[in-house]
């Protein structure tokens, strides 16, 4: 009877594992730096708060779902964000092994804003800098900078550039929990 529950148990978790990877993809192994993004793999929804004219940080009332995985390529990392009053935004990425950075391509479909930006490791956190904002017209530039906390939450932090990236200003902090 014992060996009886402990392959159920085996089975059990090697299906939940397996689901993890059809599901969410896995990176490929034969270069290592695409085990960068393995942290974002999965369903998540973000809360967000805002930086207000007096320093202090607001809670909005917009929670988001960010979905990431890697593509049957392994080496193709997607990520799809909503909100539930219908906005959408995607962006696929990868790792240049020639620059040693994240090239990513995103696209904000609504408003057909397509946009070139970069990622990479920083001081061991996930580092995108985004040149112009994300439609590549703004008067600011973005750093996002990523916090793993654990398995199952990670912090965003946001920051604006308005001198050619040489001071940063936080002006969201979001937090991002596994569903």
């Amino acid at each position: 009877m014992d060996i009886l529950k402990f392959i159920m148990a085996f089975l059990i978790g090697f299906h939940a594992f397996s689901q993890t990877s059809i599901d969410f993809g896995y990176a490929d192994p034969e270069i290592p730096e695409l085990s960068q993004f393995e942290y974002y793999r999965g369903v998540w929804k973000s809360t967000l708060e805002m930086r207000q004219d007096d320093g202090t940080f607001k809670k909005l009332d917009v929670v988001a779902t960010i979905k990431g995985k890697f593509l049957e390529d392994h080496r193709t990392f997607q990520t799809q964000f909503t909100t539930p009053n219908g906005f959408f935004s995607t962006d696929i990425r990868t790792f240049n092994i020639e620059i040693k950075k994240w090239k990513a391509l995103f696209l904000n479909s609504k408003s057909q804003r397509w946009h070139e930006f970069t990622s990479s490791l920083v001081d061991d956190k996930m580092t995108t800098i985004v040149i112009g904002g994300y439609s590549g017209k703004e008067e600011f530039d973005i750093k996002v900078v990523d916090t793993i906390i654990s398995d199952l939450k990670y912090l965003k932090n946001v920051y604006y550039s308005y001198d050619d990236l040489k001071t940063w200003e936080l002006v969201y902090k979001i937090e991002v929990n596994k569903q």
